[in-house]
């Protein structure tokens, strides 16, 4: 998320082709989106069997309210659309990537011992 926020910033810059626009584009959603399936795995690790599926719900229903970010984004004007996307979605982004700073801080580390061969 840290490494796609200026990315994102980028894209939106009026000083850039479309097709160039399109390849940041492309390399911002692959950087952000990557958080995805670790999440999920580190979830699924951190919480006992049987309250697995309550964790998913919860999981899917706070990331389901990020999609009520564009209804937002309507009150924005013509003329400050894109400083709205640009600021919004890079705070977004920033905040993403302190929560997984923290989360990683938090939770216990369990060391591995490697078995000689």
């Amino acid at each position: 998320s840290a490494v796609a926020a200026p990315v994102w910033h980028l894209v939106l810059h009026e000083n850039i082709t479309f097709g160039t626009c399109m390849l940041l584009l492309l390399v911002q959603y692959l950087m952000a989106e990557t958080w995805l399936g670790p999440a999920i795995a580190t979830l699924q690790q951190a919480v006992p069997k049987e309250h697995r599926g309550t964790a998913q719900g919860v999981f899917t229903a706070a990331t389901g309210l990020g999609s009520l970010m564009p209804a937002g984004l309507g009150l924005f004007g013509p003329q400050t659309i894109v400083i709205g996307l640009q600021a919004t979605v890079t705070i977004c982004y920033l905040f993403s990537a302190g929560c997984f700073c923290v989360v990683a801080v938090c939770m216990p580390h369990k060391r591995v011992e490697e078995t000689p061969m």
